[in-house]
């Protein structure tokens, strides 16, 4: 028992990562402060890994904290601009903090570059538990960028794997109601605008949802590294213009609220929002979209109860307890077509 104690309680040194990874002590405090230049990828990477495998804390204080709870947890949002993600955010601080914990948000902005630097930094700090909702859609490489070891809830993702456990909605499932829902409504073409598609679970699961029902549904993909241009409303209504030449009814799909309110103008402009021919239909989680349009069918998530039960359960694992609702690594949040 002695020795066991003595393993845990050890934290390893800067020294120790150096002399693992045959450099000196020096070359690691540049890269723990990310002063990589006077350095080889080859070396860098070597250090990322060692410090990965050992869970090395980059400060005193934080060695000292890494064998207690030190009631922080890392949460780690897609895109803080989108509801969603706010409301994830309040479900999960709501629920940490009725359990003695504090959620620290971390925003990882639509940028995959800018998510690699938040886990370096939740990696170098003390963390008792991590819930993030990842660019990364490779378990294999999310997992590599991860301290070993840090307790982790996958959130709004399916990485395919059963090592975290997901909180997400059931996006194939409600994507292909809705979208059969509009084909009994007798609309013959479907458009779905979304973000890139590949890469995003949510977004292939909820594209693979309508082409079940609609085969050769037309997609329009929005570049979030550029301004909303107006290519895509020429799109949008080139497709309308050739469904009507072949009068066909035309519904179009928004895998995304922000989506919806970027075309809502030219909706507006072109008199579509009434049209027989047209319906508009979104994952839509404020109630902003069901003002404009008190008519539509619309999808709605629970991003609070997603969040909150994200937090439940990673609060009860920091105690080492156990849950007893809960029976799978899979949870499903459903939505709803309203």
């Amino acid at each position: 028992m002695a020795n066991e104690k003595s393993k845990t309680e050890h934290a390893i040194t800067i020294k120790e990562v150096a002399r693992l990874a045959g450099v000196s002590s020096a070359t690691i405090s540049r890269y723990l402060n990310g002063k990589m230049n006077r350095m080889s990828k080859e070396t860098a990477d070597k250090i990322e890994k060692i410090i990965q495998d050992t869970g090395f804390v980059a400060n005193a204080t934080a060695r000292q904290l890494s064998t207690r709870n030190s009631q922080l947890v890392a949460v780690v949002a897609a895109d803080i601009d989108d509801y969603f993600s706010t409301e994830f955010f309040k479900g999960a601080s709501s629920v940490l903090e009725q359990n003695g914990l504090t959620a620290i948000l971390f925003d990882s902005n639509s940028d995959k570059q800018r998510e690699l630097t938040n886990l370096k930094i939740i990696n170098h700090q003390v963390f008792d538990g991590l819930i993030i909702q990842p660019l990364i859609n490779q378990y294999g490489e999310l997992r590599s960028l991860i301290r070993k070891g840090l307790r982790t809830i996958i959130l709004d993702r399916d990485l395919h794997t059963d090592d975290w456990t997901t909180v997400k909605t059931n996006n194939y499932g409600i994507s292909q109601q809705t979208a059969a829902y509009f084909r009994q409504q007798q609309f013959d073409d479907c458009v779905v605008v979304s973000e890139a598609i590949v890469g995003t679970s949510t977004r292939e699961d909820r594209l693979a949802g309508i082409r079940a029902i609609f085969p050769n549904a037309s997609l329009i993909e929005i570049d979030n590294s550029r301004p909303f241009i107006k290519e895509n409303e020429k799109k949008a209504l080139a497709m309308i213009a050739k469904n009507r030449a072949a009068k066909h009814k035309t519904l179009f799909f928004f895998l995304k609220e922000r989506l919806l309110l970027a075309f809502f103008p030219t909706f507006m402009h072109h008199d579509l929002l009434s049209a027989p021919d047209i319906a508009i239909t979104a994952f839509s989680d404020t109630a902003i979209v069901k003002r404009l349009l008190p008519d539509s069918k619309l999808i709605k998530q629970d991003p609070f109860l997603m969040g909150a039960t994200a937090a439940e359960i990673l609060a009860d694992r920091i105690k080492n307890q156990r849950t007893p609702n809960i029976s799978s690594n899979r949870i499903v949040i459903p939505a709803k077509l309203q």
